[in-house]
């Protein structure tokens, strides 16, 4: 993992591509120029772990560029849980969970991430209240169809889950 400047980014960060991603969608200009400016931008190779199973989950990452694969481990099996791509976001759960990285993500390409700690995400609440709101109804609509995705997958494997008790 390198880390890059914006200056310097090898890939497309126009505010124009950057919109449509799903992440992204619906922001302001000077919102999106924030986020890129004020967060972190990792440059991955294919086959590189970007985190693993128990590190803290104090951040989360817009893919930016490439193919990422999230894979979580059982006691008899390793499942790739999601497969994301630009726009979409990674590590969003936990950072707001409070928890640990449960699973771990590879680059299964090439790619570029932009992480978001919890500095960046309080000082965008601060700075840019409307598109903060924006960007947590981004966020929860991409969570809110990946639980659909995981319902439908439990219900088609016969797997009923009480979470009453959890």
């Amino acid at each position: 993992m390198n880390t890059v400047d914006v200056r310097n980014c090898p890939y497309d960060l126009s505010i124009e591509s950057l919109k449509t991603g799903s992440i992204f969608g619906a922001l302001s200009a000077s919102a999106i120029e924030y986020l890129t400016q004020a967060g972190t931008l990792k440059q991955y190779q294919q086959g590189e772990l970007v985190y693993q199973d128990g590190d803290k989950g104090d951040s989360f990452y817009i893919i930016i560029e490439g193919t990422f694969d999230y894979f979580l481990d059982s006691n008899s099996s390793t499942s790739l849980i999601r497969r994301l791509v630009f726009g979409e976001a990674l590590g969003y759960v936990t950072m707001v969970a409070l928890s640990p990285r449960q699973g771990y993500t590879v680059a299964a390409t090439d790619g570029m991430l932009l992480e978001i700690n919890p500095q960046v995400f309080a000082e965008f609440h601060d700075r840019f209240a409307f598109d903060f709101g924006i960007l947590i109804l981004n966020l929860s609509r991409d969570m809110a169809r990946n639980i659909q995705v995981l319902a439908r997958t439990l219900s088609d494997a016969g797997v009923s889950i009480d979470l009453s008790k959890s």
